[in-house]
């Protein structure tokens, strides 16, 4: 059985950053952070031919989340740019424990 520690998601924008929507990524679930930004950039370059401004990013995820019910939230704005965490239906658990994305780890942009 595979171990999953990380997951990717890509967001393509309008070039105000008005219109987003979440793109599907080559490969979801990476066994690692290092395997999961080593594809990032190849995917981002993928989609921005469609979007005026492409973003991505990598979140590390505690496996044990795989047996709760989750949804992926994100926001993009021009002075943050993308921020993804994971929230858990089940409010009685402490999401920050188990994933987040850095606030200051690895976003890229392309456009």
């Amino acid at each position: 059985m595979e171990h999953i520690a990380a997951f990717m998601i890509l967001i393509a924008c309008s070039e105000d950053l008005s219109a987003c929507s979440e793109q599907p990524a080559p490969a979801t679930a990476f066994e690692s952070m290092q395997q999961c930004e080593m594809d990032l950039s190849p995917s981002i370059r993928m989609q921005a031919g469609d979007a005026s401004r492409t973003f991505g990013r990598c979140i590390e995820i505690d496996p044990a989340l795989l047996y709760e019910d989750a949804e992926i939230v994100w926001d993009v704005t021009e002075e943050r740019g993308l921020e993804v965490t994971v929230e858990l239906i089940n409010p009685e658990m402490n999401i920050r424990s188990i994933a987040q994305a850095p606030s200051s780890g690895p976003e890229i942009r392309l456009n």
